[in-house]
């Protein structure tokens, strides 16, 4: 087993952590925009709370990171077939369907078709909409097309497509930014063993490279993001897109090359995206309404969304174990008939 493991580009104990650790960056994210709703900030306050409001698009991109290879990685075969679906649809659309659901319904329900249509799609939930958007392109892709390389065209060619489509309707960036990192995961899956070997050999200089370029990127961003040599708007976008590529390959790095036993943040992972899913309702409906400094109202939305998404993230483990043992059950049912 363990063998299995390193061979593996990224083991699902590291990339849980690092999931932990990117729920943990979309939600100080927004805590840090909402805070500015309360009470003012300046100079040096002023400058921690905005290089917080940016970590909510790396943190984007880390989930889309794993996402991409994990759809690799869980496919494992050549065909598309019908239990690789039902699996995304179980593990991701379900669970969205349901907790949102019933966010929804706390929230006065559904006063329109439209309003239905959006929460189906999950559009209110961007991260959500743009992941399943992904997922129907990943099924069509591997459907149609054959060979780890026309694959890999194609699916990036999807990628920017539909990245194009959303920065044309005036989306804002954070809609398509950290799309090249789902893309950058797929090419990360297909290539696995190649990936491998490349950062078993340059990791050390490269992760030191990176993490230098992605520090220029971080004084670049706090600035206020101004024009690199007089350069025009439209060459920040490309900057962006650029972090995001740096950022994701030095992730990527410290995923493949991390031993991580650290296990808070690892539990944190594994209830993603419960967090993402509850941590907007339960501050802003919930918590915020308790008779609380500010500050206590933060930290006790933090505490109470990690208590109920750890608590959804069971919930639907054990429903998912119940639901394997009766298949199991069955299978052998029908095993005995047939041996009959």
């Amino acid at each position: 087993m363990e063998n299995t493991v390193r061979q593996q580009l990224m083991s699902k104990r590291e990339t849980n952590w690092f999931r932990g650790i990117a729920a943990a960056m979309v939600v100080l994210s927004h805590y840090a925009e909402w805070w500015s709703w309360f009470t003012p900030s300046e100079g040096n306050g002023e400058m921690f709370r905005l290089a917080l409001t940016k970590l909510g698009i790396y943190g984007v991109d880390i989930f889309f990171l794993f996402s991409g290879y994990a759809m690799v990685k869980s496919l494992g075969r050549e065909r598309m077939y019908g239990q690789f679906i039902w699996k995304r649809i179980r593990n991701v659309y379900i669970p969205y369907f349901v907790v949102v659901g019933i966010i929804e319904l706390l929230s006065g329900g559904f006063s329109s078709v439209q309003d239905f249509f959006y929460f189906a799609s999950g559009y209110d939930y961007w991260y959500m909409f743009v992941l399943f958007i992904f997922y129907i392109g990943f099924i069509a892709v591997y459907t149609v097309v054959g060979g780890k390389a026309p694959r890999v065209t194609v699916f990036s060619l999807f990628t920017y497509i539909f990245s194009n489509i959303l920065y044309r309707k005036g989306m804002q960036d954070f809609w398509y930014i950290s799309n090249i990192a789902f893309a950058l995961g797929v090419m990360a899956g297909e290539y696995e063993i190649q990936v491998k070997r490349i950062i078993d050999k340059i990791w050390v200089p490269a992760t030191a490279v990176l993490t230098a370029v992605m520090g220029f990127v971080i004084k670049w961003e706090l600035e206020g993001g101004a024009d690199i040599g007089g350069k025009p708007e439209e060459y920040q976008l490309q900057f962006q897109i650029g972090a995001t590529v740096v950022w994701t390959l030095l992730i990527l790095i410290l995923t493949a090359k991390c031993r991580i036993k650290e296990k808070v943040f690892a539990l944190l992972g594994q209830s993603s995206l419960y967090i993402y899913l509850t941590h907007t309702y339960l501050f802003m409906y919930c918590v915020n309404a308790w008779e609380l400094a500010y500050i206590w109202r933060f930290a006790a939305s933090a505490l109470v969304t990690a208590a109920v998404s750890f608590l959804c993230s069971r919930i639907a483990a054990g429903a998912g174990s119940r639901k394997q043992k009766n298949l199991a059950k069955y299978c052998r049912i029908c095993y005995n008939k047939t041996a009959k």
